[in-house]
């Protein structure tokens, strides 16, 4: 399962050491992943890798949603705020210490040292000076494939590889797609196929579902690999439905279900014909469009990791579902309340 990818990490002392002059000696380990997708079928895609990072050091402190930075980093007003048609990128915060550790939150305008960010759901209440922050672009479309790199061109008739997003606001499990994208002469969406969409954001943690026709593809990706806590939202339904969340870690080498730190976001199953939550979990190496799970995971009353269909003295832990550039399916049981809930699934550093 999961095993048409290729990964070589490679580290380097190389980079910009003007992106880090603030706060830190040395630059960051920079890595490849390549990544198989077969012919007439569908593979599901994530980006281990980040980005380099514009600012990583401690907050002065806070005031509502805008965060200032320590130093004097010297940026221009709003230079990290997406333009349509002038600024490209769109630019987030990943706090690497304090109560939001891991946590992701988009940059929606910033002063000469000040970011503004978007808290969405959460609150930031907990946020104190020294926490330390990281500064970095979002994966784009143009970013991760660029002039369309690791897909086959389509036209606007025909698209030969589509890139679709799963949906990840809609209630409920099963859900369809909310967005297909291809590369013609430029990045399109197939509902707005008049203008670029190059600078569609990728989402940390969110796999991308890549569906080839005839050709097969490959794609690589070079990043910084990332070494920080990382906090994975994760959707509880209200009530007592099921919720489907499309992840992935951004890591560089495989997860052990076991040390995957799902524990404390992972409610255990009762028996077999009363499953709570599971993670449901694609074969690369499956040649099928709109293909099935291949496994599902639980953990049982006692906390045992399960797979599904195998015996009651199988123990799933030591079995490596979270592979780099891959993703699974998160499916939450809903605890009964009144409105749908948000929580973390927080994995630490795996790297020695």
């Amino acid at each position: 399962m999961n095993r048409t990818f290729l990964i070589f990490v490679v580290i380097l002392f190389g980079g910009a050491p003007g992106a880090f002059s603030q706060t830190t000696s040395s630059t960051p380990p920079i890595g490849f992943i390549r990544k198989d997708c077969p012919a007439n079928s569908d593979t599901r895609l994530s980006i281990p890798l980040e980005r380099q990072a514009e600012y990583i050091g401690p907050l002065a402190g806070i005031d509502s949603n805008t965060l200032s930075v320590s130093g004097e980093p010297g940026w221009t007003e709003n230079e990290f705020q997406f333009a349509e048609g002038t600024q490209a990128e769109t630019y987030h915060v990943i706090f690497l210490s304090g109560t939001h550790v891991g946590r992701s939150y988009d940059v929606t305008a910033n002063g000469t040292d000040t970011l503004t960010i978007d808290p969405g759901p959460d609150s930031l209440t907990g946020i104190t000076a020294g926490d330390r922050i990281k500064l970095l672009p979002h994966w784009t479309l143009d970013s991760a494939f660029p002039d369309g790199s690791g897909v086959t061109p389509s036209s606007i008739f025909q698209q030969e590889t589509e890139l679709l997003v799963q949906d990840s606001t809609t209630p409920g499990i099963n859900l369809a797609p909310v967005k297909t994208y291809f590369f013609s002469d430029s990045w399109k969406d197939f509902n707005n196929v008049s203008e670029d969409a190059g600078s569609a954001v990728i989402r940390p943690h969110q796999p991308l579902l890549v569906r080839n026709r005839e050709t097969p593809t490959s794609a690589i990706f070079v990043g910084v690999v990332p070494t920080e806590i990382q906090s994975v939202p994760i959707r509880v339904p209200q009530g007592s439905g099921q919720q489907d969340n499309f992840v992935a870690l951004k890591r560089p080498l495989p997860v052990k279900l076991r040390d995957a730190g799902l524990e404390d976001s992972f409610a255990n199953s009762p028996s077999t014909f009363l499953l709570a939550d599971q993670l449901l979990v694609y074969d690369d190496t499956q040649i099928v469009i709109n293909k099935s799970p291949r496994y599902t995971y639980y953990r049982d009353i006692g906390g045992t990791w399960r797979r599904f269909g195998e015996g009651t003295d199988y123990d799933a832990g030591d079995e490596e579902i979270f592979t780099p550039g891959t993703g699974v399916i998160l499916r939450k049981m809903g605890t009964g309340g009144d409105a749908e809930q948000r929580l973390y699934w927080t994995h630490t550093d795996p790297l020695p």
